[in-house]
């Protein structure tokens, strides 16, 4: 204040600071303009830089845990939807048989008709298989006689082959047994009962296959004649559901004209509408469902139902003896398939076993 130039100044009323860190007149102005200018750059630098990747990731972070619930939340909720789905799914089945009850009764008709084909077709292919069983039995019951006279014809050739062996041991000893004529006995005989080896192999076999096809015949007649009495059932369970289907026709009829009757007496008497108009609408579709449901499970469960030879040859020789005596005697029993076709046979437990399991199906 002591300067010349001072003086020309009124301290008091603030004309001049001498404190530096004052602000003078416009440069408050200039600093705020400086700051208004670097936050908008900044601003424009960040919305334009900074801010579209930043919210770019945050919306994809955002995005994938909005997935994550989602899923989390569908999976929880689907017991929920699928129950909902099933209501829904009746409730839509019921208002089309509410519309159209008789469409409904015709169609379950028609998948009655269906079922009794599929029933005929399964039955007459059980009828089939017992015919098949039954002939397969004569026919391995005849191929079992035939073996038996096979082995006896063979025992008689072994027998005329080893005694001619026998006269050459006698005549000339043991040296008989290197001539060419004892080998080419001896190879005979081992020809002969090798084919006797397979010959009771294949008569044993014969043997249980008419067991086993008799059996299985006696029991697939069992099964068809069953059968039968269930296709008898069938038919006249879908003729009483036709006769049904026509008395609830007739009632149909009946209750819809009642309804107008009703209706038409209660508007001429200006009666309010709420009494017997919603008769008719509960009588066709709840007594049958039941009764189809059964007949269906019925018939699905019927549809358902729809040596080596290395051995002496002196062995052998024993065993086509043994096999070729009793064969004579009688004691080689050959099983007869005619009494397999006898509905009153009563399965052996050994037919029940040769069988395969047949056998104990109707016990």
């Amino acid at each position: 204040m002591d300067l010349p130039i001072l003086k020309h100044f009124d301290d008091e009323k603030g004309e001049v600071s001498l404190n530096p860190k004052n602000w003078r007149s416009g440069e408050k102005t200039l600093n705020l303009m400086l700051k208004i200018a670097l936050f908008a750059g900044l601003g424009y630098a960040a919305w334009v830089y900074i801010l579209p990747p930043l919210f770019t990731a945050l919306g994809q972070v955002i995005a994938l845990a909005g997935v994550a619930v989602f899923l989390i939340f569908f999976v929880m909720m689907l017991p929920v939807i699928f129950k909902g789905l099933r209501r829904a799914t009746r409730a839509i089945h019921k208002s089309l048989i509410r519309h159209d009850p008789f469409g409904e009764l015709q169609e379950q008709k028609a998948k009655m008709l269906q079922n009794r084909k599929v029933f005929k077709d399964s039955k007459a292919k059980i009828k089939a298989l017992k015919n098949t069983m039954e002939a397969e039995a004569f026919k391995a019951e005849k191929e079992a006689k035939d073996f038996q006279d096979h082995v006896v014809n063979l025992q008689k050739q072994a027998q005329k082959i080893r005694g001619e062996m026998e006269r050459i041991v006698a005549e000339k000893g043991n040296a008989g047994k290197d001539t060419d004529e004892y080998v080419e006995l001896h190879s005979a005989l081992a020809k002969k009962l090798s084919e006797s080896q397979r010959i009771s192999h294949q008569l044993e076999q014969s043997k249980s296959f008419v067991q086993k096809y008799g059996s299985r015949a006696n029991v697939m007649g069992k099964l068809d004649r069953k059968l039968t009495l269930a296709g008898t059932a069938i038919d006249i369970k879908i003729s009483d559901f036709e006769v049904t289907i026509k008395m609830l026709e007739k009632e149909y009829e009946f209750a819809k004209t009642a309804k107008a009757a009703t209706d038409g007496a209660k508007s001429a008497m200006l009666f309010t509408k709420d009494w017997e108009l919603e008769y008719a609408l509960d009588v066709v579709t709840e007594t049958i469902a039941i009764d189809i449901a059964k007949t269906q499970e019925n018939l699905s469960d019927i549809d358902m139902l729809t040596s080596k030879y290395d051995v002496d040859s002196d062995e052998l020789y024993s065993q086509l003896d043994t096999l070729a005596d009793k064969i004579k005697t009688g004691q080689d029993y050959v099983p007869e398939s005619k009494k397999y076709n006898n509905p009153n046979y009563k399965l052996t437990q050994e037919d029940k076993l040769a069988g395969g399991g047949f056998g104990n199906m109707f016990d």
